[in-house]
């Protein structure tokens, strides 16, 4: 079984699916029995769940023009 400095860094790879079937095991065991890591990954999932969200809505025109207006012209 892996420890939490382990897993720290397989973290992404197994977000990915890219650990091979037996450090995916193991990763999977870590994570069933570390209270910490197990909160660490729920993290990163909504994290990564934001960023997809956010990259696929585009920013409403209203708000765009928002910006626009709090924007100092350069001199």
């Amino acid at each position: 079984m892996c420890n939490c400095d382990e897993c720290e860094q397989w973290m992404q790879p197994y977000m990915d699916r890219v650990l091979t079937d037996s450090e995916r095991a193991e990763a999977e065991t870590h994570l069933n029995e570390c209270a910490y890591c197990r909160k660490r990954y729920r993290f990163e999932e909504h994290v990564r769940q934001f960023v997809r969200q956010a990259v696929v809505e585009p920013m409403p025109l209203e708000l765009k023009q928002k910006l626009a207006d709090l924007r100092t012209p350069l001199v």
